[in-house]
């Protein structure tokens, strides 16, 4: 139970959204919702009560939980979460989404999953782990690069790029079975494949013609199309959420910057204009885009609405790249530098906090946000 209680306060004090009471800071311990001494509560400031009861049936624990309205005296909600075998976390984190959800009308994120690239000893492994960063599962070790992992949109594969063999290989692996394909195998520098909405293509940088472009790869038949023909450098391609369009970055006006193209008839149109570096951009939704900006000093990530034009930067930390987004749409990932020690960092949109991940595998690079799994 304490357990529980501990995962379930960590999750919600990340969001920056809620201040959750020390057992040390309480006036009266109710152990149920009739026993609750309103007085003592609202002298507290408290909105509401969680209440938890654990019960275990065979190998699961599930988890009742309702949410009492201190001012009101009365349950608002009750649910239960159906317990996972061995996965006590897994099991709260879905108790904090619910909670999450319940106060502010969006999905919670605490039961999703992360995917990321550490480096130790010259050691390269690529990590899922979950959203707090706790049990990390190794799902490729390899003493040549990995790089640019993404999730597939229904979170049953992932995409990579592995130099395991003295080239550059694009993977599709299953998360369930483990089974790899491969994609492209090419001599030339290929990087940063991109999912489409529909999960048939990936959208991917290669030199594979003499100059960096952007290229659509059909996953079922290898079929490989062009997409851009440009002097320029043109790179890290992210699609729209409906499929139509995809986002890229290039230097074809001199300086790193995002354009957007129709997949269909290959029109594009620059989006950023303020600012020396905009690389590394993904749809935050329709009107949104998040990048790494740089104005005059430090890398940081940023956020431009394309229709108001409104350019807002997010972190304050150095150095900032690869930044991801939850499924939310509440919460970037990214990864930053310390000196020379690389790591995750996150912040929430609506709260403005920031938080640190820890790291079991020296630096942590190049994080990629599952989708929702539930």
């Amino acid at each position: 139970g304490e357990d529980i209680i501990n995962v379930i306060r960590s999750d919600l004090q990340r969001t920056g959204e809620f201040t959750v009471l020390g057992s040390s800071e309480l006036l009266s311990v109710p152990s149920n919702e009739s026993e609750v001494i309103q007085r003592d509560w609202l002298l507290l400031d408290v909105d509401s009560i969680i209440f938890v009861e654990v019960v275990q049936e065979d190998l699961s624990l599930n988890i009742d939980y309702s949410i009492f309205d201190v001012s009101y005296k009365q349950v608002e909600e009750r649910r239960k979460v159906l317990g996972i075998p061995d996965s006590i976390r897994q099991s709260s984190h879905y108790v904090s989404d619910g909670i999450y959800k319940h106060f502010y009308g969006i999905d919670g994120i605490a039961s999703t999953k992360l995917m990321y690239v550490t480096k130790s000893s010259g050691i390269y492994r690529l990590i899922i782990s979950d959203s707090d960063g706790f049990n990390e599962q190794v799902i490729l070790k390899s003493n040549k690069s990995i790089i640019s992992p993404a999730w597939s949109h229904d979170a049953e594969n992932i995409a990579y790029v592995s130099f395991e063999n003295n080239r550059a290989q694009v993977f599709v692996q299953n998360l369930a079975s483990g089974k790899r394909d491969l994609v492209l195998s090419s001599r030339s520098s290929v990087s940063a494949p991109a999912w489409s909405p529909d999960n048939k293509y990936l959208a991917l940088t290669s030199t594979m013609d003499g100059n960096s472009e952007i290229y659509l790869v059909e996953i079922k038949n290898k079929e490989i199309t062009r997409l851009t023909s440009n002097l320029a450098i043109d790179t890290e391609p992210a699609w729209s959420v409906d499929g139509k369009n995809i986002i890229f970055t290039s230097d074809r006006a001199g300086s790193p910057q995002i354009y957007e193209m129709n997949v269909r008839t290959k029109l594009k149109r620059r989006l950023t204009v303020e600012g020396t570096y905009n690389a590394r951009a993904s749809f935050l939704n329709k009107d949104e885009i998040i990048f790494v900006h740089r104005n005059e000093g430090d890398f940081k990530i940023a956020k431009l609405n394309l229709r108001s034009r409104d350019l807002e930067v997010l972190t304050s930390t150095q150095n900032d790249e690869s930044p991801c987004i939850a499924p939310n749409g509440n919460v970037i990932l990214y990864a930053t530098k310390d000196g020379n020690t690389s790591y995750l960092a996150g912040v929430n949109i609506s709260s403005k906090v920031k938080f640190k991940l820890p790291a079991l595998y020296g630096e942590l690079k190049e994080p990629s946000w599952s989708p929702f799994l539930r």
